[in-house]
């Protein structure tokens, strides 16, 4: 959103607000129509809305792989349902300006659809209220190719070779042998008795995925910058240029060091520790499963490295400006030395003559 959000007063500890809840109009997907659906946006700490969608499917595995491999098709009435989020973006950054307390130049503007399918009971043909899936792993080597086109986006899924489904094996993030977590950076899929509760999980970590590539987006244009000044630095002998470049240089750098200052709180927000997960085993191992598969951690790195970039950056530029202003210095002192001797060597002539 391009902002940092501050939650004060009582639910300043939360990890999220919820700004809005409303119903939308029929969705409609190549020929399926699914009715009306619940539609609520949120606001996380850290400066990412999500508008989340949530309605109910009756369709077999195939099926639902094609619309998580085409969710982008999928129609809120006949608006296309990335136009439809978009169109809901602006009042979503408006109400969470309430607890801005910074804003960003410019934030990251890319849309991006993550389907989350949460499988119910009494929905394998057998009767109502029986399980579904009573040995998770069986039933994942059973439609391995399916569920490889749902979490991972691939729409040619069933022509998928034995070399990619050996290679890149789908991996279960259940804690029990008939709980179901499957999650990669295009989609997911649950079955659990506490769904509700991991696909929670599941949007923060997909939030925490999108704000630390929004702080990538940022640094990349202050990498820009840094590499600009760097550029454009005047030599000694040009002296004239350097009080220009100086109030340049340092302008850059003081808007620099305001992001950064913004930035690493964010971080921090962003990697502390949540208690209610961090006290229960299955929960935190979820969230540490969660987190490799958006490679969360690897974010992480590249984010710091690039501070630490464009901090060397402006350092070397600022001793360089320091190094050409001391050089210029020196030329203006040893100047008026040599003057000040040429000067005492007349005066001495004259005086003799």
């Amino acid at each position: 959103m391009g902002l940092e959000l501050d939650f004060a007063g009582r639910g300043a500890q939360q990890i999220f607000k919820e700004i809005s809840t409303h119903k939308t109009a029929r969705l409609y997907f190549e020929g399926h129509v699914f009715g009306e659906a619940d539609v609520s946006t949120q606001v996380y700490k850290f400066g990412v809305g999500l508008v989340h969608i949530t309605f109910p499917l009756d369709l077999d595995l195939s099926e639902a792989a094609r619309l998580s491999c085409f969710a982008e098709s999928l129609n809120v009435g006949h608006t296309p349902v990335v136009k439809y989020c978009q169109g809901l973006v602006h009042g979503v950054i408006e109400t969470a300006s309430e607890y801005a307390n910074y804003r960003y130049e410019k934030r990251l503007e890319e849309e991006d659809l993550f389907p989350i399918f949460v499988l119910a009971e009494g929905l394998d043909g057998g009767p109502a209220g029986g399980k579904l899936v009573r040995d998770a792993d069986s039933f994942i080597r059973k439609n391995r190719k399916a569920l490889y086109g749902i979490v991972a986006g691939e729409p040619r899924y069933e022509d998928l070779s034995e070399f990619v489904l050996e290679r890149d094996p789908l991996k279960n993030f259940g804690y029990y042998e008939n709980e179901m977590v499957l999650a990669e950076r295009f989609g997911a899929l649950v079955y659990s008795p506490e769904s509700q509760t991991i696909l929670e999980m599941m949007k923060l970590t997909y939030a925490l995925y999108w704000s630390l590539k929004s702080y990538n987006f940022i640094l990349d244009h202050e990498l820009d910058d840094a590499q600009r000044v760097l550029e454009h630095l005047p030599p000694y002998y040009k002296f004239w240029r350097i009080p220009n470049q100086y109030q340049r240089f340092s302008k850059e750098a003081m808007d620099f060091s305001r992001d950064k200052l913004a930035i690493v709180e964010s971080l921090y927000t962003v990697g502390m520790k949540i208690p209610h997960i961090d006290a229960d085993w299955h929960l935190r191992t979820l969230y540490a499963s969660l987190r490799k598969a958006f490679t969360i951690d690897d974010w992480y790195k590249t984010g710091e490295t690039k501070l630490e970039r464009i901090e060397e950056s402006y350092n070397s530029a600022r001793e360089f400006l320091s190094t050409n202003f001391f050089i210029l210095l020196d030329i203006i002192f040893f100047s008026s030395l040599a003057w000040s001797i040429i000067d005492t060597w007349l005066l001495w002539n004259i005086s003799h003559r």
